[in-house]
Parts: C-alpha cells; sequence; structure tokens
C-alpha cells in the first residue's frame, strides 16, 4: 500500500480566500504505476491569502498603535490657568493681567545668577508672574536646579557631572563667581527644587518645570512633587526636549499639564541662531559620530510635531528664531500654546507682543514695558531733581 505525505503550501494573492483544491503529485522519482509498493503521494492544498501591499501593513500598525499609545490632554481649566487666557482672545482682552506675556528663562539668567532662589526673588520683586527653571538629580536623588550637567561655566570648577556627586558635596558652591552682577549676588548657592516650589507658589508665580536628563528618579521626583503639592496641576507645566521623558511622566500622571521643547540641530550641535545656524559642534572631532547625529537631526525635525502630539503636549516651546506666524497659527489651530526662546532684545520682545501674540522665554527682564514704565515712575522725581 502506498504511504502519503500531506504536505500543506500556502500561497498568498491580492484576491480574496477561494476554496481550495486537492490534487495529486508524484515524486520525479516515483514509479509510474500507483500500484508499485514504494510509491510516494504527495497532497498539495493549494490556498490564497489577502495581503496588504508591502509597507501598508507595517503603517497601519503604526498608526494603531499611536492611537491606542497617545496620551490624554489635562484639564483645560489648569492650562488656562498655568499659561493665562490666549492672548487676543475675548478673556485676554477682558483680563489683560492674566496674560502671560513675558517668561523668565532660569528666572531671568542674566540679571541675577540662574536656577537660584535669588533669582526667583528677583523675579517676584520685578512683578515677573512666570518662571522657567532646569531640573536634573544628584547621586544621592536630590532635585537639583541647573540647566549644565556640571559647573565649570557657573563656578569656575573642574566638576563636569553633578549626577557622580552627592548633595552635600555641593550645595556650598557659588553658583554666582562667573556672574557679570556678582558683586550684587555674593554667596550664591545652588537651590532644590522643593525649596524652590514652596517659595514660588507661595507668591503664587507659575512655573515651567524644564527635565535635564532621562533617569528614573528625576521622573519619579517631578511626580512626586505634583503629588505632595495638588496646586502646581494649576501652576506650572513640565517641559523637556526628549519627548520618550515627558510621556514616562505624563503617561502616570496625565492631569500634568505637560510642553514639549525644541530647537533644529540639537542631537549634533551645542548652539543654534538664525545668523550662524548650528555651531560648536558636539563631536566635532570625529566625523562618523557627527554625521550620524545629523542624520538623527534630520530624522527629529521631521517627527518632533508628532511626538508632541502623541504626547497630547498644551503647548510648544522653539527656538526664536524658527517661529513663524504660521508656526503659531498651527499650534493654535490645534489648541497648543506656542512660546519662543530666548528673546531678550526690546524690539524683539515687542514684535512678539504685537505682532506674534504669544508669549517668549527671556533671560533678562530689562526692556519689558511694565517694568520700563516702573522704573520711570520711580526714578521720575530723581531725574527731575537731577535736572534742576
Amino acid at each position: 500500500m502506498a504511504t502519503c505525505v500531506t504536505r500543506m503550501g500556502w500561497r498568498a494573492s491580492g484576491a480574496m480566500s477561494k476554496s481550495s483544491s486537492i490534487y495529486p503529485r508524484i515524486l520525479p522519482s516515483a514509479p509510474a504505476f500507483l500500484s508499485v509498493p514504494n510509491s510516494i503521494i504527495i497532497h498539495t492544498q493549494k490556498r490564497s491569502l489577502f495581503v496588504l501591499p508591502y509597507g501598508l501593513d507595517v503603517g497601519l500598525v503604526g498608526i494603531t498603535a499611536y492611537f491606542m499609545t497617545k496620551l490624554r490632554r489635562p484639564e483645560p481649566s489648569n492650562v488656562v490657568s498655568v499659561f493665562g487666557p490666549e492672548p487676543g482672545s475675548k478673556e485676554s482682552e477682558e483680563n489683560p493681567d492674566k496674560v502671560v506675556r513675558c517668561i523668565a528663562h532660569r528666572g531671568a539668567g542674566l540679571d541675577a545668577p540662574e536656577n537660584t532662589l535669588e533669582a526667583f526673588k528677583y523675579c517676584v520683586s520685578h512683578d515677573c508672574n512666570m518662571v522657567e527653571l532646569d531640573v536634573r538629580t544628584s547621586k544621592d536623588g536630590k532635585l537639583v536646579l541647573l540647566h549644565d550637567q556640571g559647573l565649570q561655566r557657573l563656578t569656575g570648577s573642574s566638576i563636569s557631572n553633578v549626577h557622580i556627586m552627592d548633595w552635600d558635596s555641593i550645595k556650598n558652591i557659588d553658583v554666582g563667581l562667573t556672574h557679570p552682577n556678582r558683586a550684587q549676588f555674593k554667596e550664591v548657592h545652588l537651590c532644590l527644587l522643593d525649596d524652590a516650589l514652596d517659595y514660588l507658589l507661595q507668591n503664587k508665580v507659575k512655573v515651567i518645570i524644564d527635565v535635564k536628563g532621562d533617569n528614573q528618579q528625576v521622573i519619579n521626583g517631578i511626580l512626586q512633587a505634583f503629588a505632595s503639592r495638588p496646586d502646581l496641576y494649576k501652576s506650572a507645566a513640565v517641559t523637556c526636549f526628549n519627548p520618550f521623558v515627558l510621556y514616562q511622566i505624563r503617561k502616570r500622571d496625565p492631569d500634568i499639564v505637560g510642553a514639549l521643547s525644541y530647537r533644529p540641530y540639537c542631537f549634533s550641535s551645542m548652539d543654534f541662531d538664525a545668523e550662524q545656524g548650528a555651531y560648536n559642534p558636539r563631536y566635532g572631532d570625529n566625523l562618523v559620530v557627527h554625521s550620524a547625529l545629523r542624520a538623527v537631526d534630520a530624522l527629529h525635525a521631521l517627527v518632533w510635531r508628532w511626538c508632541a502630539r502623541w504626547c497630547s503636549v498644551s503647548a510648544v516651546l522653539l527656538h526664536k528664531d524658527i517661529v513663524s506666524p504660521n508656526e503659531i497659527f498651527y499650534w493654535r489651530s490645534l489648541g497648543v500654546r506656542c512660546a519662543g526662546w530666548c528673546v531678550n532684545r526690546p524690539l524683539e520682545k515687542l514684535y512678539w507682543r504685537g505682532v506674534l501674540k504669544a508669549p517668549y522665554l527671556a533671560n533678562t527682564l530689562l526692556g519689558e514695558p511694565e517694568i520700563t514704565e516702573k522704573q520711570d515712575e520711580i526714578e521720575g522725581p530723581h531725574r527731575v531733581k537731577e535736572l534742576e
């Protein structure tokens, strides 16, 4: 009796599945007569399946994953509470004092030592109702206000990474040694996030917390800060250049108001402006690494807007030299605020206020119309006496 072996053969085609047909196929080595004992008959089953064109199936899976994992937005009232009414809206005309125009970048770091309690006190004394600060962690998990990874720029020291230093070993270092106004601010020390938030909330100042680093310590610390201070949900927003860090924070607490920061060539270069473009490369001595980072920059430029929408941000913080009226209109059409950094020149501030009608981050409060008017009122009588 012949031995039968069944083999299933699947054949894909663009048509819908049809009825299967089974037919015998005799191996070439098998004898012509089926009655021969050692003959082998293979039955092959023919089936057709519906298969999407190449790449379309991957795209559909990606789009499905995007919408399934996309975060929800926080309460709109919290967004308005943090960023104020939309400039140019009816509410902003009825409540002009609530409109956020100037955000003190690092606590107005050109006027006072950046990211310090003294800088925030300076902002409060100049009636600035919103500040931005940077947060990273020390070795023992303390949330330290510091923009750079190390302290070389601020102190001239050799400490290149505070993440490998305990808080006790850096808390007494004077971070105002290299500041232009160091004669006015003496013995200025690093500040912890908890101390800064307590002071700013007490003085009803809104905060943008810029998260530096991607370790779980800083993520957990931000979440703990909001959990222990419910008022922060209406007074603070969290921003980051890394959308995956922001996603982790907002996924665990979607009520936190989120913002995404962006500038061109942020992976390959340390600095960027309209006049020079990208300069001060991070790995200028290694052409291979620099070229790879430029490729990452190009990819980043294509996907960062989708990342912002994926994180359901309420604001984007963009380099001022890439912001145009069309860019602001695009984000406003999505219900997202758009702010620029760093806007320091008086004429630039007037342009942002009068033309773009959008908030901006500034390293200095000098040149602000409100502050200039206040100074004129204070110094007016003295100037009159000097003229007399």
